[in-house]
């Protein structure tokens, strides 16, 4: 029972008990109907605790799952990192090698900055 109906029909209760307070069916209805909107309340309120909770349960599960997915992707990124890196300079490596085993490439001393 929505808050509107509840309010209608205690209102016109309330009306009829202040016209015949001796009339003890309408206050067995009045009665009846502050228990029944109090069960009403109460399921409600149950069922909107229990929504929220299974929300949150999903914002939980999905926060992991985001969290897990990039935490895998940065993983997978670095190694694809350090493995390029570690191959460009295998590479350059085996090209200065060649070159200086070949005779193109002359090593170059480091030059001297002392000042005195």
């Amino acid at each position: 029972m929505n808050s509107e109906n509840f309010n209608k029909c205690r209102e016109f209760l309330e009306k009829s008990l202040e016209s015949s307070p001796e009339n003890n069916e309408l206050l067995n209805a009045y009665v009846k109907l502050l228990e029944l909107k109090s069960k009403y309340d109460t399921e409600t309120d149950k069922a909107l605790i229990e929504k929220e909770i299974r929300e949150s349960e999903v914002q939980a599960n999905y926060q992991t799952a985001v969290h897990t997915n990039n935490t895998n992707y940065n993983t997978a990124s670095n190694k694809n990192f350090a493995e390029s890196y570690r191959h460009d300079q295998t590479q350059m490596h085996g090209t200065v090698q060649t070159a200086m085993n070949t005779g193109y490439y002359l090593q170059q001393p480091l030059p001297n900055n002392r000042t005195y």
